[in-house]
C-alpha cells in the first residue's frame, strides 16, 4: 500500500519537474510574448517581430528581449520614463545619442526602480547600475548620477532586477533594431 502512494509521489514529482524544464523558461523571459500585429502598406498584417512598432525598438541580449521605446530627440531623452507609475513586464527605453560619449542617468520624477545597461557604439554592453532607486524626497542637486565606466551610444533602461535575472554582462552583445 505504502508503495503506490510512494511511486505517486515520485510520478508527481517528475512531472512537475519535466513541466519546469519545458515551460520555465516563458515565465521569466519575454520572449515568448506575443506581439502585436501592425497594417503595412498593402493593408496586410505583419508581426510586430518583422517591422518596427510605432518609435519603438526590439533589443535582444541574450535571453531578454526587450520592446523599447525610442527616445531619440534631446526632448525625449530629457523626459525619460519620468513620472510614468511603471514599465510593463517586456517593454523599456532605448535613448539613442548621436554619437559616444559619457552619458548619464539620474532618477528625476522616477516612481520606479530601474536597470541602467549602457551599450556601445559596437553594440556591447560597457556597464550595467542596477537597481537604480527613486529620490523623491531630495532636490535635484543631492540626486545619484549614474555614470558609465566607458563611452556609449545607447542607454536601455528596464525593470529593476531583469539585468541579474538574465545574467546581463559587461561585453555581452546586443541587438538593436532601430
Amino acid at each position: 500500500m505504502n508503495l503506490k502512494k510512494d511511486l505517486a509521489i515520485v510520478g508527481g514529482l517528475v512531472l512537475l519537474v519535466v513541466g519546469l524544464l519545458i515551460f520555465g523558461k516563458g515565465f521569466t523571459t519575454t520572449s515568448f510574448i506575443s506581439q502585436p500585429k501592425e497594417a503595412t502598406a498593402t493593408g496586410q498584417a505583419t508581426s510586430g517581430q518583422d517591422s518596427q512598432l510605432n518609435n519603438k525598438s526590439r533589443v535582444v541580449i541574450g535571453d531578454l528581449t526587450v520592446i523599447a521605446e525610442a527616445a531619440k530627440t534631446r526632448e525625449q531623452r530629457q523626459k525619460g520614463l519620468s513620472k510614468r507609475d511603471s514599465l510593463p513586464f517586456g517593454e523599456g527605453m532605448l535613448f539613442v545619442f548621436e554619437g559616444s560619449g559619457n552619458y548619464a542617468i539620474w532618477m528625476k520624477d522616477m516612481k520606479f526602480p530601474i536597470d541602467i545597461v549602457w551599450i556601445s557604439e559596437d553594440k556591447k554592453i560597457v556597464d550595467i547600475a542596477e537597481n537604480a532607486i527613486p529620490e523623491p524626497d531630495k532636490k535635484d542637486s543631492q540626486l545619484k548620477i549614474y555614470r558609465p565606466k566607458s563611452d556609449s551610444r545607447y542607454i536601455l533602461e528596464i525593470n529593476a532586477g531583469l539585468a541579474r535575472l538574465h545574467n546581463l554582462q559587461i561585453g555581452n552583445i546586443v541587438n538593436l533594431e532601430l
